[in-house]
């Protein structure tokens, strides 16, 4: 059994020690958060123990792992911290502001022989799987291009000046909060391509200092890859389409059952591609507790970051 603390309780942080919680290996899962109002929030729901300083937890012999789930800017000195102390991390994306920060943080996790890994939740969901096993299967001859699209409807459920402040309170543009979920994806999908960025557009309708709305390009050898990211864009999408020359995937990761369908387009037909429904994030807490509990390396560890992070970096210099 293991006791485990989560640092950081926010709308991300709060999911993830929700799945931690439920997790039949869980002992004990602490929570962390500086903001009072989310610490009472959470010991109110689910009846546990919430601290307000991190330092606590990472200084008890006790706790095992720690969960960061706290704004990437606190990223390496939490981290730092917690695999000096011999505890096992997970970590949520991008893991930390730059690639020497990451690399220290897998040096030190190595020579400290900890479980360091990501929360690359669509890694770990189901249906990304199964389009997995497609391309494996040699389904896709020959790609004409790849789309992926992220857009929120954040202005439809926040007033515009709530978040304003709450982009320039935290300091990342909509670039550096979402691009790792697509760059994760893909690398996934198709580890053997080499991704490289070739174009980025940014509108900045909120803020002057963050681009809350961006269009990128990667190119590969054969074929061009085209995400977008939004905030603010009014219509909520969540959405990968891979066109091959006789036919389409779409993945909806926002329907409610079947979110993989599979058109063919010579004889306009339509298949549903079955796959699971395991909650993701659940999903990643296994994985990770299992990793602990065998000292197996995880699928998401410090190589791969690292791989991620060298491309996420590319991309961020079309965004000067």
């Amino acid at each position: 059994m293991l006791k485990i603390a989560v640092l950081g309780l926010g709308w991300w942080g709060s999911k993830l020690f929700r799945n931690a919680f439920r997790h039949p290996a869980a002992e004990q899962v602490i929570g962390v958060d500086t903001s009072a109002a989310r610490r009472q929030e959470l010991a109110a729901s689910l009846e546990t123990s919430v601290l307000a300083d991190p330092e606590e937890v990472l200084a008890d012999p006790t706790v095992q792992a720690v969960i960061i789930a706290t704004p990437p800017k606190t990223h390496f000195d939490l981290a730092r911290l917690a695999l000096r102390a011999g505890k096992d991390v997970l970590i949520t994306k991008p893991p930390t502001k730059t690639i020497e920060e990451l690399e220290c943080l897998t040096a030190l996790a190595q020579a400290n022989r900890c479980i360091f890994m990501m929360d690359s939740t669509f890694v770990y969901s189901e249906p990304v799987r199964k389009i997995k096993e497609l391309f494996d299967q040699h389904l896709f001859s020959e790609i004409l291009f790849i789309q992926s699209l992220r857009y929120g409807n954040d202005l439809r459920l926040h007033h515009v000046s709530r978040l304003r402040q709450t982009m320039l309170a935290n300091g990342i543009n909509v670039v550096e909060d979402l691009v790792f979920h697509d760059l994760a994806m893909l690398n996934y999908l198709l580890p053997e391509e080499n991704f490289r960025p070739k174009a980025g557009h940014r509108v900045n309708l909120l803020s002057d200092e963050l681009c809350d709305t961006a269009f990128i390009r990667l190119e590969t050898d054969t074929f061009p890859v085209h995400i977008g990211l939004s905030w603010t864009l009014p219509e909520r999408r969540r959405e990968l389409l891979v066109c091959d020359r006789d036919k389409q995937l779409i993945f909806d990761d926002l329907a409610a059952e079947h979110k993989l369908k599979l058109f063919w387009i010579e004889d306009k037909r339509e298949e549903l591609i079955e796959h699971g429904h395991e909650e993701p994030l659940f999903r990643v807490i296994n994985h990770f507790f299992h990793c602990i509990e065998t000292r197996q390396t995880p699928f998401t560890d410090g190589a791969y970051m690292l791989k991620l992070m060298k491309i996420f970096q590319s991309v961020l210099e079309l965004f000067p």
